[in-house]
Order: C-alpha cells, then structure tokens, then sequence
C-alpha cells in the first residue's frame, strides 16, 4: 500500500539512503526542509524557530532524523546546548503538528547512548527494556524521545529509533577512521574491551521501514534498537577494520590521552560500553542482511552516495 511519507532530516546520512528505499517501494517522501535552503522539488518548508510548522494533514506518517553530529567537537556548553536544540526543538514541534493534524504513525530519531556506559549489560529495547543509563548522552536521549508525547498524546503510534554506529562511506564513523588508518594511526581506545554495537547503512534504511510497517499495523511502538545483532568489542572493530583497509591497528590510545584530546565525548562516545540486543526487530520477523562485521565493512566501504 502506498504511504505518504514526511521526512525530516531527509539529506543525512540515514534520511538520504531512507527517501531512496521508501521511494523504491512505491512511497511518496515529502522533505521537510528547514530554515533558508534551497526547496528540493516537492518539499515542505518550516522553521521552529521562525514559528513555522509544516501542514501535515493527509500524512500516514512523519519520520524525524534531524541531529548535528555529536562527535568530531569538544562538548562545550555552546555545543551541548547545539545538539539539544538541533533535536528536541525540531521533534517536539513537529510531534505537535502530527498531534494536529491526526497523523497515525510518529517515528523519532534516537541513539543507542541512552543506555549509557553499560559495560557487559544487554542493552534490550521494548516497553520493558533497559533503562536509560546516567550521562549527558542518556540524557539527551531521553528528552529527545520524550519530545515526541505530544504525537502520542493524540493518539499516534510513537516509536523511537535507536541507532547504533551507522556504518557507511558517505558518512558517520568510518571516513574518520579510514583516514586515521590511511596515516598507519590505527588501533585500539582505551582497553579496547568495550562493546561496540553497529549496523550497516542498507540495514538500517530497511529496518525503519520494518519500524514504519509495524507501527501503522499496530504491532511496534516505543523504543527500538537499530543495531546489528552481532555487536563486537572494540579492539575486535579496529583490528577488522585494518584487515579491510591494509593498515595496521597497532595504536593504543589511552583513556587519560583520550580525555585530553577531545574531553567529555571520550568516555561516554568512545570508551562507553553499549551491548545491544535488537529483540523488537528479531521478534517482528526483520532479517539483517549484514551480521558478520567483516561482511559489513566492505560493503560499507564503497557505500558513498
């Protein structure tokens, strides 16, 4: 059945590769674009900011990725308060628009760091799941999902994606890394003994249309890992990695230089410990098409449009 699909965040690394695979399918994708940028064909124009909310009557569902990347910048309080304002204000204002305009499905963009350092835990999804860990990141999280009550409030079917690493060419992780291990730089940070939950770019795309599917038959709602089911410990990432790009993975960066170099991220976005388990997407019948990491790199790789 066709779906009338607003997407918000729709040039990101997983909103570019989420229009194709719904357009693929039959979809119609509507943008919503923000602020002053140049309105692709068919788009939606708002800006929060400016108090301009999109028209979302006649929607089956509106699917929200906005978020400026969290790694790469020292969390500064200016930077903090950019990684706020770029998810909660956009999500809370168009959860009030689908609240208004009755649109049935709300999916919102997450992340796996609402669970925090985890260490060994399972990190499980689903209405009675792991709770949400302690750190600026848990935090962030959690006021992000819960920006999304006004869509639920009004009856929609509200789930929240939690995406792990995002493995692609075009973005994310792995351009940094590849350039890190070009210059012979490559190994392990802090023990390397942390667990590092990922997913294919390809996979991820198909699992939000899986989350879509459910959540308009009725049968998905709150939160929901993005994550491949085989997460791996980081010095098991790095040295895969190597393998794939010839390099070396040698290097060991230690916590305290860590801390140093790039400051409060290191702990919770680099040596946190996130073990996921996807058992809303295993038990809805999802099947990944990349579980083995090595597999998943090289498609990765050359995974740059």
């Amino acid at each position: 059945m066709e779906r009338r699909v607003a997407l918000a965040g729709s040039s990101g690394l997983i909103g570019s590769a989420l229009s194709r695979a719904l357009t693929r399918r039959g979809d119609t994708v509507v943008p919503l674009v923000r602020g002053d940028a140049l309105l692709p064909a068919g788009a939606l124009p708002w800006d929060p900011r400016r108090g301009e909310v999109p028209d979302l009557a006649g929607f089956d569902a509106v699917i929200v990725l906005n978020g400026s990347p969290i790694a790469g910048r020292r969390w500064t309080g200016a930077v903090k308060q950019d990684l706020r304002d770029s998810r909660i204000e956009p999500a809370a204002a168009l959860a009030e628009a689908a609240a208004r305009d009755r649109v049935p499905v709300f999916l919102g963009a997450s992340a796996i760091g609402v669970y925090g350092d985890a260490g060994e835990a399972e990190c499980v999804d689903g209405s009675v799941g792991t709770p949400p860990g302690t750190g600026f990141l848990a935090g962030l999280c959690v006021e992000w999902e819960a920006a999304a009550d006004p869509a639920r409030a009004a009856g929609a079917t509200v789930a929240h994606l939690r995406f792990g690493h995002v493995l692609s060419g075009a973005g994310g992780l792995l351009p940094v890394l590849r350039r890190v291990y070009r210059l012979g730089l490559g190994g392990r940070l802090g023990s390397g003994h942390q667990w590092m939950s990922w997913i294919a770019r390809d996979d991820a795309a198909r699992a939000v249309l899986h989350v879509l599917d459910g959540a308009q038959a009725g049968t998905i709602a709150g939160p929901v890992n993005i994550a491949s089911p085989a997460p791996v410990r980081q010095q098991a990432f790095n040295e895969a990695l190597g393998r794939e790009l010839h390099r070396p993975a040698r290097w060991v960066v230690p916590r305290f230089a860590l801390r140093a170099a790039v400051g409060e991220i290191a702990d919770e976005g680099l040596l946190g410990s996130q073990r996921v388990v996807p058992r809303v997407l295993h038990q809805s019948g999802f099947r990944f098409a990349h579980t083995a990491l090595p597999g998943a790199l090289a498609v990765s790789m050359t995974d740059e449009a």
